[in-house]
């Protein structure tokens, strides 16, 4: 297949969470999206029948599928979901003639480059506003952390499995929040706070075993207990996410993402989320001088197997 006919080809792009997977065609040389749609992964026996149920209408013969789990080999397990799966076995099984699997902030991290203004809500104000290497995190299922690393001539995409860095404590009541987690969970990560069956375990840590659901958490505005639960959520996000920000030198900014705080924009805003990210002691003017987003674009995984495809997979000679 030459070059041309490859561009005007659709590929299956996949973007497999702990709880959902979104699917869609992408056209390279158009750079569009087509036919999303968004699947319950509960609705599934595993990841094989789910992209199945989307080819039987939407032909591809290539594939590239985002997952929430590390990716250092063709046998791939799922961290927060009990699906495995090979990606040979399930390239014969979905009949394609390539399928390529990333991490799923890998490809969001692919995406910053290409997210698009409107699609980003600021999080306080920042003194600068540079170009440079952008930092990615997202609540979820789990926690993904990725970046867009940039030196000024050349950039890549970056992964790791930073939502299991060991979560920091700023003072005595986080000291406290964090030995009754611990005192639970053994190891405290970043995650067993920062996703959405964290939210339930923080709520029950800070309120003494009161047992509610991650929704009920989120949305309780007029609860005064989930209101400091939320707080105190966004203070650890911006722990996390500062941290996040010095270690990868993140002057073009951090972006969050994830399926819990573009639902609550407003709220973030309203939390000292922004006051607690500058505050570095001696490092303050450098923390202000990056700027915090939450991507309300709600596929950004999609646009960043989408730019993987146009950066990797159909011009690899001119890409990292």
């Amino acid at each position: 297949m030459n070059a041309e006919t490859q561009a005007d080809a659709p590929w299956l792009i996949a973007d497999v969470g702990g709880t959902s997977t979104r699917c869609a065609r992408y056209y390279p040389g158009e750079r569009r999206i087509a036919d999303l749609r968004i699947y319950k992964n509960d609705d599934f026996p595993d990841l094989e029948a789910l992209l199945k149920s989307f080819l039987a209408d939407a032909k591809a013969r290539n594939a590239v599928v985002a997952v929430a789990a590390p990716v250092t080999g063709d046998d791939v397990r799922m961290t927060n979901r009990p699906w495995r799966f090979n990606r040979l076995e399930l390239a014969h099984g979905l009949g394609l003639e390539r399928l390529h699997i990333l991490n799923d902030f890998h490809a969001v991290a692919f995406a910053l480059p290409d997210i698009r203004n409107k699609d980003l809500a600021e999080v306080g104000k920042a003194s600068a506003y540079r170009s440079g290497t952008r930092a990615t995190l997202g609540p979820g299922t789990g926690l993904g952390v990725g970046a867009w690393v940039d030196d000024g001539e050349r950039a890549v995409a970056m992964v790791g499995e930073g939502g299991h860095v060991t979560l920091p404590a700023r003072n005595e009541e986080e000291d406290r929040i964090l030995a009754r987690l611990r005192e639970r969970y053994g190891h405290c990560s970043a995650e067993r706070v920062l996703s959405g069956p964290g939210i339930v375990a923080l709520h029950s840590a800070m309120h003494g075993d009161e047992m509610k659901t991650s929704r009920e958490i989120t949305s309780g505005t007029v609860d005064p207990k989930c209101r400091a639960t939320m707080e105190q959520f966004f203070r650890f996000l911006a722990s996390v996410a500062s941290d996040l920000a010095l270690t990868t030198g993140a002057t073009g900014g951090v972006y969050i993402a994830g399926g819990i705080v573009p639902d609550h924009v407003e709220q973030i805003r309203a939390s000292t989320f922004r006051e607690r990210f500058e505050d570095k002691n001696r490092y303050r003017g450098y923390m202000q001088a990056i700027p915090t987003y939450v991507i309300t674009d709600p596929t950004p995984g999609l646009t960043g197997l989408g730019a993987w495809i146009r950066r990797r997979a159909l011009a690899p000679s001119s890409s990292p």
